[in-house]
């Protein structure tokens, strides 16, 4: 399942910025992005771009001991990361009050590294929403502000941010109304600029259902097992199921939502209503798929 948010021209903003956090440091186990700022012989230091770290620091840094590079011998520490870089490291110990974060990038598999960067990048995209926000004439917020007021609390309610975008996109009119302290005019303007900007890829599962029945009212009949099939979720953009006539006795059916398993419950769902009908009435029934 992707979202993606369409950058408009005037809305640029570039990823490799931070992302704010409402730490200071990482927690330990944790899997974060780092910038490598410094490569020694024994030793590579990384800006934590996620986390401010000490009030004397722009940002918290971590280092990564060459015995936790890689689980392979290494003959140049210079082969496997370079200055610049962004890579998924696992923090392993974390001392607050001295600014130091021990890290390691053996330790990260490439699981863990495709769903860390994944999130990270629906973690920039939902900044960018709240950016825009702060960047539209008559809204009085800057980013800290609006991070506050909107973006925690709505953070809060889920366990991602990709969650949390598409429930902004789907449900945004009810998930901001229990915020606390959003005006009407915040609301409104933080909605126009997701739907205008996020859209959320859907996949579709389609076929012919063959209903037929040998009775005076097998049209009614028909009309009342197809009703009953669409009443198996309640449709919206982006999880809808839909009947449409082709020619008798053939009709089609297509489900949208946002994954494949998700799709094919819902098919499910609706084939068994229909046949359920077909046998009630003693009708014919079947389904090709696309």
């Amino acid at each position: 399942m992707l979202i993606k948010v369409i950058q408009q021209k005037k809305y640029e903003i570039a990823d490799t910025r931070m992302v704010k956090s409402r730490a200071k440091f990482p927690k330990e186990g944790e899997f974060l992005i780092a910038k490598v700022t410094e490569v020694e012989n024994q030793y590579v230091y990384v800006d934590l771009i996620d986390y401010e770290g000490l009030p004397s620091e722009e940002t918290a840094r971590g280092m990564i001991h060459i015995s936790e590079i890689s689980s392979r011998w290494i003959k140049n520490i210079r082969n496997f990361v370079r200055i610049g870089q962004r890579i998924v490291l696992r923090v392993l110990r974390v001392d607050q009050e001295k600014g130091h974060v021990d890290m390691s990038l053996r330790r990260v598999n490439s699981a863990q590294k495709e769903i860390r960067l994944k999130e990270w990048k629906y973690a920039v995209k939902f900044e960018n929403l709240l950016q825009f926000l702060t960047e539209t004439e008559g809204i009085d917020l800057n980013l800290d502000e609006a991070y506050e007021l909107i973006g925690f609390p709505v953070l809060d309610n889920f366990h991602t941010y990709q969650e949390a975008i598409e429930n902004l996109k789907e449900n945004g009119e009810e998930l901001l109304t229990d915020l606390e302290g959003v005006t009407d005019e915040f609301k409104t303007t933080l909605l126009k600029i997701v739907n205008e900007n996020v859209e959320i890829s859907t996949v579709n599962i389609s076929g012919k259902v063959k209903l037929s029945f040998n009775s005076e009212n097998g049209i009614d009949h028909i009309q009342e097992s197809l009703l009953e099939a669409l009443k198996v979720i309640d449709s919206k953009e982006t999880r809808n199921i839909s009947i449409s006539y082709q020619a008798a006795p053939l009709y089609r059916l297509e489900v949208v939502t946002k994954d494949y398993l998700d799709a094919e419950n819902i098919l499910s769902d609706a084939l068994e209503i229909i046949e359920q009908k077909a046998q009630l009435y003693n009708g014919t029934f079947e389904f090709i798929r696309d």
